[in-house]
């Protein structure tokens, strides 16, 4: 988990994101900027960790956006839980799946435009060996960056047979359900505040502030930050 330390001078870091020109420039941005800083504030200097049930089932992805590196934490056996469970459903609500391409000249894998990132030697003990399932997750980003966060030794045995298969299914994380698998308060609120700022960036030219507004996870409700007492 980061340190107290850390978590305030990564928020230091982002401070800067509040004086963007695509901020200033939107109608709400006032708002936005108001009550994020006071949600990102909050946890930084009174972060609460989710202790996971399985210490060794915590896996770290570690991840920059807007200059500003920072340390996921995804439990994983919450994770295969809320699988489980999803799969019992009609229509799944968090994991969807969806098909990956891989391509022939770079050999990289991904949907349009955003690239799939795993790790082959990431050591996963809480992931069984009989399994198939690989879970991706979107993490903020110009396009979003897929990173497996379980699974993934599965991956290049997915590309491997008799056929060659150029095409991998995985199960894909919704954004809005991903701070339910994140390590601590703080997690929770930088992924979503990086979302938000990837939503206000790229839609903000394309859609009115009253249809982009309710699209903003720090004005939903019920969201993950109402779920979890954030706000």
């Amino acid at each position: 988990m980061e340190e107290l330390g850390n978590r305030e001078d990564v928020y230091r870091q982002i401070l800067p994101l509040f004086e963007s020109d695509w901020l200033k420039a939107c109608a709400f941005g006032e708002e936005f900027r108001n009550e994020w800083k006071r949600v990102l504030r909050g946890a930084a200097r009174n972060d609460q960790p989710y202790s996971p049930e399985t210490p060794e089932a915590v896996f770290p992805v570690t991840h920059s956006f807007q200059g500003v590196p920072f340390t996921f934490h995804f439990d994983q056996k919450r994770l295969y839980g809320w699988y489980c469970e999803d799969c019992k459903l009609k229509e799944r609500r968090v994991f969807q799946p969806r098909e990956l391409t891989r391509s022939g000249a770079d050999g990289s894998v991904g949907i349009g435009q955003s690239k799939l990132h795993w790790d082959a030697d990431a050591p996963e003990p809480a992931v069984p060996e009989e399994g198939k399932e690989i879970i991706a997750c979107s993490l903020p980003g110009f396009p979003p960056p897929l990173w497996v966060v379980y699974g993934n030794r599965r991956v290049e045995g997915g590309f491997h047979g008799f056929l060659k298969p150029t095409k991998l299914r995985v199960l894909l994380i919704q954004a809005e359900f991903a701070p339910a698998f994140l390590g601590s308060a703080f997690e929770v609120c930088l992924y979503l505040f990086w979302m938000d700022c990837c939503i206000l960036m790229e839609n903000q030219s394309k859609l009115k502030p009253d249809s982009l507004r309710p699209l903003l996870h720090i004005f939903r409700r019920p969201s993950m930050l109402t779920l979890k007492g954030l706000v």
